[in-house]
């Protein structure tokens, strides 16, 4: 028996919220499993979630503003509290998730909404190539491009991301420190997937646990989509690269999530390789994969706000 198969759910703990544990006694749909290296399949997938993920911020509490835009010859998506902000000096700049092959700065727009209005500045989400049209390095490309056509004019305060778009922030920095251009002064990782090879001992007694990850076939075919054959290259699989001098982080992740070995191994990847601040690694009991996404969730109040506390420190007090 493969493992995951077969695997029973655990419980919720009684010490989530009832919201939270409600969550993981009636899950929604988890990932697929579809062959996501097929561009037909993935552009089909895309074409029945996006419309529908892109509705879900409407409506919401709070009054924001947002503005499709070009930097760097990429698409990008602006959010801030209101068109007079929109062209602060001022920058967070944000990478969606989706895996590499699915997702966009609207159809994650939550958590860029939820970032602006809790710091008040500016978020600018970058709508990279997805896979597998466009395979790595495609999305570190995309996001070098932007990053460098800000550093240019603007403040970057701090960059974020959730899942692959944690772990493009990663590679993004990489690419940055490796040539010397400006990085944004602190970084914030939300269960980021920075080992496309799966190794991590989570990827094996996590499946079935983590609502969003139910099949064992579902994460090496999206690794496969956007990497092929070279999921160990570090550009892809950031754990592997020279993480040397990266800005100061704070990483979250779910007890209960397949990419929580992702999380625990670059964090102490990160303090060996003696990055230029701290590296907090904030694991949260009896979650799930990005479970920030959940507006609704007391527990995503708590996190978020600990998320914009982090990448508005000041620099200097950031990497005390």
């Amino acid at each position: 028996m493969k493992y995951g198969q077969g695997m029973t759910r655990v419980p919720p703990p009684p010490h989530l919220s009832e919201q939270a544990q409600q969550h993981l006694r009636t899950p929604p749909h988890p990932i697929p499993n579809l062959n996501f290296v097929d561009s037909a399949v993935a552009t089909g997938f895309r074409s029945e979630t996006h419309a529908v993920w892109e509705a879900e911020p409407k409506g919401r509490p709070g009054s924001w503003v947002q503005r499709d835009e070009t930097i760097g010859g990429v698409s990008c998506v602006r959010f801030a509290t209101a068109g007079a902000d929109l062209d602060s000096d001022r920058l967070l700049v944000h990478l969606h998730g989706g895996a590499y092959v699915v997702g966009s700065p609207k159809t994650n727009a939550a958590l860029p909404i939820a970032i602006t209005l809790r710091t008040a500045i500016p978020v600018v989400s970058i709508d990279y190539r997805l896979a597998p049209e466009h395979p790595c390095p495609a999305a570190v490309e995309d996001a070098v491009a932007v990053l460098t056509a800000l550093g240019e004019s603007h403040e970057l305060a701090g960059i974020f991301g959730e899942s692959a778009g944690g772990g493009l922030a990663v590679s993004t920095l990489v690419e940055l420190t490796a040539r010397n251009l400006p990085t944004p002064a602190t970084c914030a990782l939300l269960s980021p997937w920075v080992d496309l090879t799966l190794s991590g001992d989570s990827h094996a007694t996590m499946i079935g646990t983590d609502p969003e990850f139910v099949n064992v076939e579902v994460p090496p075919t999206l690794a496969r989509a956007y990497a092929g054959d070279n999921t160990s290259d570090p550009v892809a699989s950031p754990l592997f690269a020279d993480l040397t001098g990266l800005p100061p982080t704070l990483i979250q992740v779910g007890g209960r999530e397949i990419l929580l070995s992702d999380s625990i191994r670059l964090a102490a990847a990160m303090r060996v390789a003696d990055a230029a601040g701290p590296v907090v690694l904030d694991v949260w009991d009896g979650l799930w994969h990005v479970w920030q996404l959940d507006q609704d969730l007391p527990e995503t109040t708590v996190a978020l706000d600990e998320v914009a506390r982090f990448l508005t420190l000041d620099s200097k007090a950031a990497r005390t």
